[in-house]
């Protein structure tokens, strides 16, 4: 089988546009979680939203049949087309999948078309293209001509982990050279906030300190915070990306996946362990192989517990000595986005020896005891292998490795 890189990164969100801003955000221990532009004397919510317009640099038309979710996609789809040196023409377009994970997908576009449902009794005829869960990854195909198998992963907070690992396996046994694959999500519509909030998981909001809302393996958890944004990555076969002279940021070396079939919210400490050990089988590595850990770290009450407890089934000996943080805390959950944007952490790790920090935590949860890298980044880091974890709504659970 083929060893599998990555060869292009491309980034669109709250925390930053580049690996560095990313890295630099982490090393500042800066959250970008902020009062939410919905927010108001009665309903207080604080989330990781993006400046400005999506929109702008998209053509007018094409603008009218793609959600926020797919703009934001596509400004991130020319990011990493960049970054990986791909120019129009210059690759064979026949062997380049599209693999892109969403959550809740066109969940703005769903609300505004129920709002002028119910105003006007109509509704818009382009609604239904834009509703569709695959159409970012769809448009991300045809932006820039990608002639692949083209597919979208819907499976909760894992989806953009299986949209990566299943690209991996697909160039790994020579289906695809070339995958841009991740996920990207735009969750911060009104009924999605609501409807978060009517489930009583959402943290709560310090008003004069938003960034402080989300506070993973905290004693004073409360609950998560939404964010939006989009990171994807081009995984390349390693002989194909060195036959082209690419530059190389990390090899995706491991994926593993189960199911709880269980219960459709509470964690399953048994798949969660089944994904990690499946992963580490996958990248022929073992737990003391691992120097840094992204966690999924919800900062929900059973979650975290749960997470840290599988933490120690799965490494064993070696969990006390794993260092584990969880990003949320800088850039919310991002839904089907997540795993996507939380693979910056375990990259950031093995190509710059920076371990990102896990904010907030201000007192630890007896029961949360591992080192989660608390408040401070560390620098300077040998790290040869990471892992990210992502466990979902409906007991989907994806662990990812890199490796230097």
């Amino acid at each position: 089988m083929r060893r599998v890189v990555i060869t292009g990164v491309g980034i669109e969100t709250p925390m930053g546009r580049t690996l560095s801003e990313v890295r630099e955000r982490f090393e500042r221990a800066e959250s970008a979680v902020r009062l939410a532009p919905t927010s108001s004397e009665s309903r207080r919510r604080a989330a990781a939203f993006l400046d400005g317009d999506p929109a702008d640099g998209i053509p007018g038309n094409l603008v009218k049949l793609v959600d926020r979710t797919g703009l934001i996609g596509l400004h991130a789809s020319d990011a990493v087309m960049a970054d990986a040196g791909l120019a129009p023409g210059s690759f064979d377009a026949t062997r380049i999948g599209t693999m892109i994970g969403v959550g809740v997908g066109s969940s703005v576009t769903n609300h505004e078309a129920h709002q002028e449902f119910f105003r006007k009794d109509h509704v818009g005829p382009l609604t239904l293209l834009r509703q569709l869960h695959n159409s970012a990854a769809s448009h991300i195909s045809m932006r820039h001509g990608l002639l692949g198998e083209c597919s979208t992963y819907a499976i909760a907070c894992s989806s953009s982990a299986a949209a990566l690992g299943t690209a991996l396996r697909m160039i790994r046994h020579g289906y695809l050279d070339m995958a841009l694959a991740g996920g990207t999500e735009a969750p911060l519509g009104e009924s999605t906030f609501r409807a978060w909030e009517a489930m009583r998981v959402m943290g709560r909001v310090d008003p004069a300190d938003p960034g402080g809302t989300c506070r993973p393996f905290s004693k004073s958890r409360t609950g998560i915070v939404l964010g939006e944004g989009a990171v994807l990555y081009m995984l390349e076969a390693e002989e194909h990306a060195k036959a082209r002279g690419a530059r190389i940021h990390a090899t995706l070396a491991g994926y593993g996946v189960s199911a709880d079939a269980g219960h459709i919210t509470l964690p399953n400490q048994r798949g969660q362990v089944a994904a990690m050990q499946a992963a580490l089988a996958d990248a022929g590595l073992s737990p003391g192989d691992i120097g840094y850990v992204n966690a999924h770290g919800t900062a929900t009450g059973p979650g975290d517990i749960i997470e840290t407890r599988s933490m120690r089934e799965a490494f064993g000996a070696r969990a006390d000595a794993t260092p584990v943080s969880s990003t949320k805390s800088f850039h919310g959950h991002l839904l089907g986005a997540s795993a996507a944007i939380e693979l910056l952490a375990a990259l950031i790790a093995v190509k710059d020896g920076v371990l990102a920090p896990t904010i907030n935590l201000d007192t630890p949860d007896p029961e949360c005891d591992l080192d989660y890298v608390a408040n401070a980044a560390r620098t300077g880091v040998d790290v040869q292998a990471a892992m990210s974890n992502n466990f979902a709504f409906g007991g989907s659970n994806v662990s990812l490795i890199l490796t230097r």
